[in-house]
């Protein structure tokens, strides 16, 4: 990105302001699966929001295979049709988890422990209705990849508070991220930001005027 010694400076800036106001992170989801379903329900929404939607979910479904093989109507029930983008969610993760199984012959990602982190993240990337943000949280959280997850909110936040230009994208702010955080600490930057963008970035003081962030394009099943 442009002017990126600027924004490494206030990155840097911010993350130091956030570990001394944020307790320490919570632990990784025990299994990829169960993180990579917490991942597409915080994905463009909040920790919070996702939280409560996860345990609508295991007290409806018995488990992730039953997850997915449940019709997209029955998830959006579950979810709730106000949840942001309940119905594009709904469909993205049914897509996964039955792509999962069909490689697999099961609902696990147990067999990415055996890859490189490369090979791990082709993986995730190539299974159809995947999203950046959560092929990153799921290999930052549970194969030690340097991965930040990066959503529209956190986007937003990352242009308004200058450490990342109005025209760059999810990729390249993502980019941009892993380049100024070492591997060893790109988890608890990433739950730092995910904190921050939560909060509504309100630790980094004054806001600059609004900027879009870049769009998801839709999805079809």
């Amino acid at each position: 990105m442009k002017n990126a010694s600027s924004h490494a400076r206030k990155l840097a800036a911010l993350l130091r302001k956030l570990k001394s106001q944020n307790p320490a992170p919570p632990p990784p989801a025990p299994d990829p699966v169960t993180q990579l379903v917490l991942a597409f329900l915080q994905w463009d929404a909040t920790r919070k929001l996702a939280d409560a939607a996860y345990q609508r979910l295991t007290a409806a479904m018995v488990d992730s295979n039953d997850l997915r093989v449940s019709h997209p109507d029955e998830v959006l029930k579950v979810l709730g049709e106000r949840y942001p983008k309940a119905s594009e969610r709904a469909g993205r993760l049914l897509d996964v988890l039955q792509e999962i199984f069909v490689r697999e012959h099961a609902v696990t990602l147990a067999p990415l422990a055996q890859m490189g982190k490369k090979e791990a993240r082709a993986y995730l990337d190539s299974l159809p209705g995947m999203t950046p943000y959560v092929s990153a949280l799921v290999m930052v959280a549970c194969f030690a990849g340097h991965a930040i997850p990066v959503d529209d909110g956190l986007a937003r936040l990352l242009i308004e508070h200058g450490m990342a230009d109005a025209d760059a994208t999810r990729e390249q702010m993502a980019s941009f991220l892993e380049h100024h955080v070492k591997a060893g600490e790109a988890l608890e930057a990433h739950h730092l930001l995910r904190a921050w963008a939560d909060a509504g970035g309100a630790a980094a003081g004054a806001k600059a005027p609004k900027a879009p962030a870049p769009k998801t394009p839709p999805h079809k099943r």
